[in-house]
């Protein structure tokens, strides 16, 4: 019960916020191509680039975290151009650029999704446990109203199997 209230306290969205974890994951996407471009193209920074792209697609949604993807794929391409990495054929730095673009997407849309159920799942929670409520009310009621006096209290043979 006490984690649906923490949780729902962490997912919901405002233009605020998404502006903020926006701009957060832009100035940190910038900082770690600047990261890579530094360090050249030795020192892989591939696996840092999915920060950006994770925050933005968890606290921000699903087009946001499509963007830091694309954005991602073309900073590691920038940066990667710019440092001289020596390729044996001039076309596999695009195909690195691809398949880093493929993994950033792919990682974007696998946590928006995993973020869309979660909420889906606490709303669902919250349904069912008003339906919940609102059963024991019935069943309330219609005890009070259908049975004798007396009829289903503890020792009354209404009380036969129940706890």
């Amino acid at each position: 019960m006490r984690r649906n209230h923490t949780l729902t306290a962490i997912l919901p969205t405002s233009p605020a916020r998404d502006r903020l974890v926006y701009a957060g994951s832009v100035f940190l996407l910038l900082l770690i191509g600047w990261l890579d471009f530094v360090t050249g193209y030795e020192f892989g920074f591939f696996i840092f680039y999915f920060i950006p792209v994770s925050v933005s697609a968890w606290f921000a949604g699903k087009r946001p975290g499509l963007f830091m993807a694309v954005a991602s794929a073309i900073c590691w391409y920038v940066s990667d151009k710019y440092t001289n990495h020596p390729y044996s054929h001039a076309y596999f730095i695009y195909w690195e650029m691809f398949m880093r673009l493929i993994s950033f997407l792919t990682t974007a849309l696998t946590i928006a999704k995993i973020r869309q159920m979660l909420i889906n799942e606490v709303h669902l929670n919250h349904k069912l446990e008003e339906a919940l409520r609102e059963l024991g009310k019935l069943r309330e009621a219609v005890r009070e109203k259908d049975l004798p006096a007396g009829f289903g209290q503890k020792g009354t043979p209404d009380d036969v199997g129940e706890d």
